[in-house]
């Protein structure tokens, strides 16, 4: 886009919102240009902030007019870069504003809101609703700052609830959607014009709910979405674990045939997660899981939550929880938060939203992140390639800045898988960026190619490492470049997420 372009395009969306809500200032600009990750993306033209799916259509309407692309935005919680601009330029539409809860439909169990909320924020005034409410799933371990539309965008999973509810887009029954091109869309059941109120997202054809999640934002602007609600569970129960290694067993070979049994039992479980004995003790000597400081731990650690409407129900569900917890030999730590009890930290204090702070990441680390979701029974397999990758990598990594690692933590998502919120953390500068890059990928691909991951948490990188390593048949691949020119023809929204062609 060439100045004048860029002029004229400013000059219409400041018509559209207000002069307030737009702007070409460097300073703003170039705090666009970043989120919480490092990867190196581009500077937009200007900044837009809209309150209404009819801004964000009119200004959808502008760029197709000055061919100007669009990158939506949230909170900008995420780590792969998947709420900036790739290259300079642009139009970054920040969906924040958009921040009400509009309906709370208490008969069909249904909340809808605007898409710019954080999850924190939706479940704290939830709790407050009626007899108390909750989405069941709640959204990422970044939920204390992500919005819901970049949640819904990464088919975000990890912030509480997973193993019982699954992804936060398991949960969602209908979005309301800005074209590329500026038409406003319903899906799910309230497609039918007759139907005033969200309560499936299936039915009237295909899923086309489904198109938009996951989707990095590269099919359309959500702007709106409905969410089944859940009582807020009366009673509750946890309990943590040190997994040590035996003669014929390490840690992560003993914890896999016990998640594996738990969710084939099917057992009521909310969330349960496994720290390898690297991730422990990285976590006790940075002072991340204070809890743990002090504690005789010499393995990995297991915890869990579970949850029921009545204390005979809880109790039934501990017994049969920790009853194969007992029977495999599982050293269990004391109940209280202060004795090391992370599953009651992770649902008393809002541990769900902090856990994965400083795993990986932070002021001076390059984050890595490449969680995937993967069959419960190959988590050691995962677990050895990772060490694999770091061990031929290390020497790479220490020439760059003070050395890194790569590692993963694990969680139960329902029905009967795992997330594998894998990554790596490098310690180096801001000139070793393009390096940094390269070796991220070469994880990812290490991942795709032997183990053939499923990653959800996309953006350029993780898209790029897709493609190269030749994961996608050239059928698929066409499909989505034919979906994407369908939904897009002018090329504007979000191109290169996906890293179809240069192009899109």
């Amino acid at each position: 886009m060439n100045e004048t372009q860029t002029q004229n395009a400013y000059e219409e969306i400041e018509n559209i919102v207000g002069t307030k809500f737009v702007s070409d200032s460097e300073p703003i600009r170039y705090s666009y240009s970043m989120n919480c990750d490092f990867v190196l993306q581009g500077i937009p033209d200007m900044v837009v902030k809209p309150k209404t799916p009819e801004e964000v259509s009119e200004i959808l309407k502008v760029a197709n007019k000055h061919n100007v692309k669009v990158i939506p935005r949230g909170n900008g919680a995420d780590l792969t870069g998947g709420a900036k601009p790739i290259g300079d330029g642009g139009i970054i539409l920040d969906v924040t504003l958009m921040n009400k809860i509009l309906d709370v439909d208490e008969k069909n169990r249904v909340v809808t809101v605007e898409v710019g909320i954080s999850w924190s924020e939706l479940c704290e005034q939830l709790s407050h609703v009626g007899i108390g409410y909750y989405t069941g799933s709640t959204g990422p371990a970044s939920g204390f700052s992500a919005s819901i539309g970049g949640g819904l965008s990464n088919n975000s999973v990890g912030g509480g609830g997973a193993a019982m509810y699954g992804a936060v887009t398991e949960q969602c029954v209908g979005l309301e959607i800005v074209l590329p091109t500026g038409e406003i869309i319903d899906t799910g059941a309230k497609a039918n014009s007759f139907r005033d109120k969200p309560f499936t997202r299936f039915g009237l054809g295909a899923d086309y709910s489904g198109i938009f999640l996951g989707d990095v934002g590269i099919h359309g602007v959500k702007t709106k979405a409905s969410f089944n609600l859940y009582p807020l569970p009366e009673y509750r129960g946890y309990a943590t674990y040190v997994v040590e290694k035996t003669k014929e067993k390490i840690p992560v070979e003993r914890v896999t045939e016990l998640m594996t049994k738990w969710q084939h039992q099917r057992l009521q479980l909310h969330d349960f997660f496994y720290y390898p004995p690297g991730n422990v003790q990285s976590s006790i000597n940075r002072k991340i899981s204070k809890n743990l400081v002090g504690k005789d731990i010499d393995g990995g650690i297991l915890y869990y939550t579970t949850v029921a409407d009545t204390q005979k129900q809880l109790d039934y569900n501990i017994e049969r929880i920790e009853k194969l917890a007992d029977e495999v030999g599982f050293k269990k730590l004391g109940p209280t938060v202060e004795e090391g009890n992370l599953g009651k930290w992770f649902y008393e204090e809002d541990g769900k939203w902090q856990w994965a702070n400083g795993g990986w990441g932070g002021r001076y680390l390059f984050s890595m992140s490449c969680c995937l979701k993967a069959p419960t029974h190959l988590l050691p397999e995962y677990q050895k390639m990772f060490n694999e990758w770091t061990q031929r990598n290390f020497k790479k990594m220490t020439e760059i800045g003070a050395g890194g690692g790569a590692g993963c933590i694990a969680f139960g998502v329902y029905p009967s898988y795992i997330d594998v919120a894998g990554g790596g953390a490098l310690m180096s500068t801001i000139e070793h960026r393009e390096k940094q890059q390269e070796i991220w990928k070469d994880l990812i691909i290490t991942q795709i190619k032997t183990l053939g991951s499923v990653h959800y948490w996309m953006g350029e990188i993780i898209g790029r490492a897709l493609v190269d390593s030749g994961a996608l048949t050239e059928e698929y691949y066409n499909f989505m470049i034919t979906l994407k020119k369908a939904l897009d023809p002018n090329k504007i929204l979000s191109p290169g997420k996906f890293y179809l062609t240069d192009n899109y």
